[in-house]
């Protein structure tokens, strides 16, 4: 039987190799301040206007009040090996009533979830300025059959 070595983990401070341990974690120095804003499942089919809610409503969000982040990271699994596509719509609201600014939904992002069943994905929706619309609303199509989506979408804020 091979014997299997214990590997050490470490991080240079002050150019000194310091070795983790419990009295001597690693250290986190990230401002960066997330928030879960969403889990949810749904079984994407054909219907081009299915967001990952379930809501086929044109003009239904998935998310609201969203302003604070720049960036949101949509994690998930994808339950068959079919492409899910995707389309991610923003758009700014009222501050007094809460109802869309205009009418329509602005473009953010389009893309294509592959690979196999059971399989993870992430997908990051930001600019290089960051994004800070009110709503989104994220559609999921597959081009035949279903594929059971599973989400979480965390904001980021600066």
């Amino acid at each position: 039987m091979r014997k299997l070595e214990p590997t050490l983990i470490g991080y240079l401070s002050a150019d000194q190799l310091i070795t983790v341990s419990p009295s001597s974690p690693l250290p986190i120095t990230s401002n960066t301040i997330t928030t879960p804003l969403l889990t949810s499942v749904v079984n994407a089919d054909t219907n081009a206007n299915r967001d990952i809610l379930g809501n086929t409503s044109a003009e239904q969000p998935t998310l609201s009040h969203c302003s604070p982040y720049h960036t949101l990271i949509w994690t998930g699994v994808k339950s068959a090996a079919s492409d899910v596509n995707y389309i991610i719509e923003a758009r700014s609201t009222d501050i007094n009533s809460g109802g869309p600014l205009a009418s329509g939904w602005f473009q953010v992002a389009t893309g294509t979830i592959t690979g196999a069943a059971n399989s993870w994905f992430r997908v990051v929706i930001t600019a290089p300025d960051g994004l800070y619309f009110d709503q989104y609303r994220i559609r999921v199509q597959v081009a035949s059959g279903t594929n059971t989506i599973t989400s979480k979408i965390i904001g980021v804020r600066r």
